[in-house]
Protein backbone atom coordinates (compact mmCIF):
# COMPACT_ATOMS: atom_id res chain seq x y z
CA UNK A 1 0.00 0.00 0.00
CA UNK A 2 1.17 3.43 -0.93
CA UNK A 3 1.23 6.20 2.10
CA UNK A 4 1.35 8.98 -0.08
CA UNK A 5 -1.00 11.47 1.32
CA UNK A 6 -4.13 12.84 -0.82
CA UNK A 7 -3.50 15.89 -2.76
CA UNK A 8 -4.99 19.04 -0.84
CA UNK A 9 -8.45 19.60 -2.36
CA UNK A 10 -8.66 22.66 -4.04
CA UNK A 11 -12.11 25.34 -3.36
CA UNK A 12 -13.77 27.67 -5.08
CA UNK A 13 -15.47 31.11 -3.98
CA UNK A 14 -18.81 31.43 -6.39
CA UNK A 15 -20.62 34.67 -5.38
CA UNK A 16 -23.75 36.66 -6.79
CA UNK A 17 -26.07 39.83 -6.89
CA UNK A 18 -28.20 41.62 -9.14
CA UNK A 19 -27.72 44.63 -9.84
CA UNK A 20 -30.33 47.35 -10.95
CA UNK A 21 -28.26 48.90 -13.82
CA UNK A 22 -27.72 47.95 -17.48
CA UNK A 23 -25.68 45.06 -18.14
CA UNK A 24 -22.98 48.10 -20.04
CA UNK A 25 -22.89 49.98 -16.52
CA UNK A 26 -22.24 46.75 -14.97
CA UNK A 27 -19.51 46.25 -17.45
CA UNK A 28 -17.97 49.06 -16.99
CA UNK A 29 -17.76 48.83 -13.58
CA UNK A 30 -15.29 45.53 -13.75
CA UNK A 31 -13.19 46.42 -16.77
CA UNK A 32 -12.46 50.01 -16.40
CA UNK A 33 -9.64 51.29 -14.21
CA UNK A 34 -11.44 54.38 -12.70
CA UNK A 35 -14.68 52.73 -12.24
CA UNK A 36 -13.05 49.73 -10.58
CA UNK A 37 -11.53 52.10 -8.00
CA UNK A 38 -14.68 53.29 -6.92
CA UNK A 39 -16.35 50.04 -5.37
CA UNK A 40 -13.31 47.30 -5.36
CA UNK A 41 -9.76 48.65 -4.64
CA UNK A 42 -7.88 51.44 -4.14
CA UNK A 43 -6.58 52.05 -7.42
CA UNK A 44 -6.65 49.75 -10.53
CA UNK A 45 -5.76 50.39 -14.25
CA UNK A 46 -6.77 47.46 -16.96
CA UNK A 47 -5.09 46.95 -20.40
CA UNK A 48 -8.12 45.11 -22.10
CA UNK A 49 -8.68 42.03 -23.87
CA UNK A 50 -6.80 38.65 -23.57
CA UNK A 51 -3.13 39.07 -23.41
CA UNK A 52 -4.02 42.35 -21.66
CA UNK A 53 -3.58 43.22 -18.08
CA UNK A 54 -5.37 44.30 -14.86
CA UNK A 55 -3.24 45.66 -11.65
CA UNK A 56 -5.56 46.17 -8.58
CA UNK A 57 -3.94 48.01 -5.55
CA UNK A 58 -4.58 48.50 -1.76
CA UNK A 59 -1.09 49.98 -1.20
CA UNK A 60 1.99 48.56 -1.64
CA UNK A 61 1.81 45.94 0.50
CA UNK A 62 -1.59 44.64 -1.44
CA UNK A 63 -0.73 44.93 -5.00
CA UNK A 64 -0.61 42.86 -8.00
CA UNK A 65 -0.63 42.82 -12.11
CA UNK A 66 -2.19 40.03 -13.16
CA UNK A 67 -2.74 38.93 -16.95
CA UNK A 68 -6.05 38.70 -18.44
CA UNK A 69 -7.55 35.46 -20.09
CA UNK A 70 -11.01 36.09 -20.75
CA UNK A 71 -12.23 38.96 -22.57
CA UNK A 72 -15.62 38.68 -24.01
CA UNK A 73 -16.84 42.42 -24.11
CA UNK A 74 -20.67 42.53 -22.02
CA UNK A 75 -20.24 38.86 -20.93
CA UNK A 76 -17.42 37.53 -19.66
CA UNK A 77 -13.51 38.81 -18.40
CA UNK A 78 -10.92 37.09 -15.68
CA UNK A 79 -7.56 36.97 -15.22
CA UNK A 80 -4.77 34.88 -13.35
CA UNK A 81 -3.36 35.17 -10.27
CA UNK A 82 -1.51 33.66 -7.13
CA UNK A 83 -2.19 33.00 -3.73
CA UNK A 84 0.43 34.40 -1.24
CA UNK A 85 2.12 30.74 -1.08
CA UNK A 86 2.57 31.04 -4.84
CA UNK A 87 -0.37 28.35 -6.17
CA UNK A 88 -2.42 29.90 -9.02
CA UNK A 89 -5.52 31.49 -9.03
CA UNK A 90 -8.41 32.00 -11.71
CA UNK A 91 -10.55 35.02 -11.29
CA UNK A 92 -14.03 35.12 -12.94
CA UNK A 93 -17.13 37.95 -13.77
CA UNK A 94 -19.53 36.99 -15.87
CA UNK A 95 -22.56 39.34 -16.35
CA UNK A 96 -26.06 39.13 -18.19
CA UNK A 97 -29.51 40.72 -18.00
CA UNK A 98 -31.83 39.71 -15.48
CA UNK A 99 -35.50 40.79 -15.09
CA UNK A 100 -34.82 44.73 -15.68
CA UNK A 101 -31.44 43.79 -13.83
CA UNK A 102 -28.16 42.64 -14.38
CA UNK A 103 -26.81 39.35 -12.94
CA UNK A 104 -23.06 39.94 -11.47
CA UNK A 105 -21.83 36.24 -10.71
CA UNK A 106 -17.70 36.03 -9.54
CA UNK A 107 -15.82 33.13 -9.51
CA UNK A 108 -12.31 32.43 -7.77
CA UNK A 109 -11.27 28.90 -7.69
CA UNK A 110 -7.70 27.50 -7.07
CA UNK A 111 -7.72 27.90 -3.38
CA UNK A 112 -5.39 24.86 -1.25
CA UNK A 113 -7.03 23.65 2.18
CA UNK A 114 -5.63 21.96 4.91
CA UNK A 115 -3.55 24.61 6.75
CA UNK A 116 -4.71 27.57 8.84
CA UNK A 117 -3.45 29.52 6.33
CA UNK A 118 -4.97 28.32 3.66
CA UNK A 119 -8.65 28.33 5.42
CA UNK A 120 -7.90 31.84 6.50
CA UNK A 121 -7.12 32.98 3.26
CA UNK A 122 -10.59 31.10 1.64
CA UNK A 123 -12.62 32.50 4.43
CA UNK A 124 -11.08 35.78 4.28
CA UNK A 125 -11.44 35.75 0.49
CA UNK A 126 -15.16 34.04 0.76
CA UNK A 127 -16.28 37.27 3.00
CA UNK A 128 -14.52 39.67 1.39
CA UNK A 129 -15.95 39.37 -2.04
CA UNK A 130 -19.48 39.67 0.13
CA UNK A 131 -18.68 43.06 0.66
CA UNK A 132 -16.92 43.99 -2.46
CA UNK A 133 -20.12 42.95 -4.23
CA UNK A 134 -22.29 45.03 -2.33
CA UNK A 135 -20.42 47.80 -2.43
CA UNK A 136 -20.61 47.15 -6.42
CA UNK A 137 -24.41 47.43 -6.49
CA UNK A 138 -24.38 50.62 -3.50
CA UNK A 139 -22.07 52.30 -6.12
CA UNK A 140 -24.16 51.70 -9.10
CA UNK A 141 -27.36 52.19 -7.79
CA UNK A 142 -26.94 55.15 -5.31
CA UNK A 143 -23.24 56.77 -6.35
CA UNK A 144 -23.36 56.46 -10.13
CA UNK A 145 -20.20 58.48 -11.66
CA UNK A 146 -18.99 59.67 -8.19
CA UNK A 147 -15.56 59.05 -7.11
CA UNK A 148 -14.70 57.21 -4.32
CA UNK A 149 -12.62 58.33 -0.75
CA UNK A 150 -11.60 55.33 1.67
CA UNK A 151 -11.21 55.57 5.26
CA UNK A 152 -9.19 52.62 6.44
CA UNK A 153 -8.16 52.50 9.82
CA UNK A 154 -6.43 48.62 11.01
CA UNK A 155 -5.27 47.82 14.53
CA UNK A 156 -3.17 44.38 15.35
CA UNK A 157 -4.54 42.87 18.50
CA UNK A 158 -2.88 39.51 19.61
CA UNK A 159 -6.47 37.90 20.74
CA UNK A 160 -8.65 35.52 19.53
CA UNK A 161 -11.17 37.14 16.34
CA UNK A 162 -13.82 35.78 18.64
CA UNK A 163 -12.10 38.36 21.63
CA UNK A 164 -11.68 40.84 19.34
CA UNK A 165 -15.51 40.70 17.85
CA UNK A 166 -16.71 40.91 21.60
CA UNK A 167 -14.76 43.51 21.84
CA UNK A 168 -15.70 45.30 18.84
CA UNK A 169 -19.34 44.70 18.48
CA UNK A 170 -20.50 44.03 22.32
CA UNK A 171 -21.03 46.78 25.28
CA UNK A 172 -18.75 49.02 25.22
CA UNK A 173 -17.13 48.52 21.69
CA UNK A 174 -18.33 50.65 18.52
CA UNK A 175 -21.60 50.91 19.21
CA UNK A 176 -22.39 52.71 22.97
CA UNK A 177 -25.42 49.87 23.12
CA UNK A 178 -23.49 46.91 21.57
CA UNK A 179 -24.30 46.15 18.15
CA UNK A 180 -24.46 41.97 19.31
CA UNK A 181 -28.34 41.42 19.77
CA UNK A 182 -29.58 44.61 17.71
CA UNK A 183 -28.22 44.55 13.95
CA UNK A 184 -30.40 42.05 11.85
CA UNK A 185 -29.53 41.47 8.40
CA UNK A 186 -31.19 43.08 5.72
CA UNK A 187 -33.38 45.61 8.17
CA UNK A 188 -32.80 49.10 9.42
CA UNK A 189 -30.94 50.26 12.30
CA UNK A 190 -30.38 53.46 14.26
CA UNK A 191 -27.72 53.35 17.36
CA UNK A 192 -25.09 55.90 18.90
CA UNK A 193 -21.39 55.30 18.46
CA UNK A 194 -18.73 55.08 21.21
CA UNK A 195 -17.55 58.45 19.73
CA UNK A 196 -20.98 60.11 20.21
CA UNK A 197 -22.24 60.74 16.55
CA UNK A 198 -25.70 58.76 15.75
CA UNK A 199 -24.98 55.91 12.48
CA UNK A 200 -28.31 54.74 11.24
CA UNK A 201 -28.88 53.30 8.09
CA UNK A 202 -29.37 49.46 6.63
CA UNK A 203 -27.70 46.40 7.44
CA UNK A 204 -25.79 44.68 4.95
CA UNK A 205 -24.57 41.56 5.99
CA UNK A 206 -23.57 40.38 10.19
CA UNK A 207 -20.95 37.22 10.14
CA UNK A 208 -20.17 36.96 13.43
CA UNK A 209 -17.17 36.89 14.73
CA UNK A 210 -15.81 38.03 11.19
CA UNK A 211 -17.50 41.22 11.04
CA UNK A 212 -20.27 43.16 9.73
CA UNK A 213 -21.16 45.94 7.30
CA UNK A 214 -24.00 48.66 7.30
CA UNK A 215 -24.55 51.79 5.53
CA UNK A 216 -24.61 55.31 7.12
CA UNK A 217 -26.64 57.88 5.96
CA UNK A 218 -25.09 60.60 8.11
CA UNK A 219 -21.95 59.78 6.17
CA UNK A 220 -23.96 60.39 2.65
CA UNK A 221 -24.41 56.70 2.32
CA UNK A 222 -21.42 55.50 3.29
CA UNK A 223 -20.38 52.03 3.75
CA UNK A 224 -18.71 50.86 6.86
CA UNK A 225 -17.77 47.15 7.05
CA UNK A 226 -16.03 45.38 9.71
CA UNK A 227 -13.52 42.78 8.55
CA UNK A 228 -11.10 40.80 11.40
CA UNK A 229 -8.24 39.30 9.60
CA UNK A 230 -5.53 36.92 10.17
CA UNK A 231 -4.66 33.67 11.78
CA UNK A 232 -2.32 32.10 14.20
CA UNK A 233 -3.21 34.30 17.33
CA UNK A 234 -2.09 37.63 16.11
CA UNK A 235 -5.61 39.46 13.77
CA UNK A 236 -5.65 43.33 12.11
CA UNK A 237 -9.34 44.29 13.07
CA UNK A 238 -10.11 46.85 10.17
CA UNK A 239 -12.81 49.41 9.78
CA UNK A 240 -13.55 50.09 6.14
CA UNK A 241 -15.21 53.32 4.65
CA UNK A 242 -16.84 53.78 1.47
CA UNK A 243 -17.75 57.34 1.35
CA UNK A 244 -18.92 58.74 -1.76
CA UNK A 245 -19.80 62.94 -1.83
CA UNK A 246 -17.76 63.82 1.17
CA UNK A 247 -14.33 65.96 1.50
CA UNK A 248 -11.02 64.32 1.75
CA UNK A 249 -10.21 66.14 5.10
CA UNK A 250 -13.86 65.01 6.66
CA UNK A 251 -12.81 61.38 5.52
CA UNK A 252 -8.84 62.01 6.71
CA UNK A 253 -10.71 62.58 10.17
CA UNK A 254 -12.48 59.78 10.16
CA UNK A 255 -9.35 57.33 9.39
CA UNK A 256 -7.76 59.04 12.72
CA UNK A 257 -10.76 59.36 14.92
CA UNK A 258 -11.98 55.42 14.37
CA UNK A 259 -8.46 53.80 14.50
CA UNK A 260 -7.87 55.67 17.78
CA UNK A 261 -11.07 54.36 19.07
CA UNK A 262 -10.08 51.08 18.24
CA UNK A 263 -6.69 51.16 20.07
CA UNK A 264 -8.80 52.23 23.27
CA UNK A 265 -11.74 49.88 22.88
CA UNK A 266 -8.85 46.58 22.16
CA UNK A 267 -6.89 47.71 24.73
CA UNK A 268 -9.47 48.52 27.87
Amino acid sequence: MSDAKPAPEKRTVVKEIQVAAPVEAVWKALTDGTELARWFPLEATVEPGVGGKVRLSWGPEFEATSPLTIWEPNKRMGWESATPSGNPLSMEFSVQARGGKTLVLVTQSGFSSGSEWDEEFFDSTDYGWGFMLFNLREYLERHAEQPRLVAWPRVQAEMAREAIYEKLAGSGGIFAEGALGKLREGATYSLRTSTGEVWSGRVAFIMPPRGFCVTVDSLNGALAWLTIEGAGGTFEAQLWFSTYGLPQERVTELETRWKAEFQKILQA
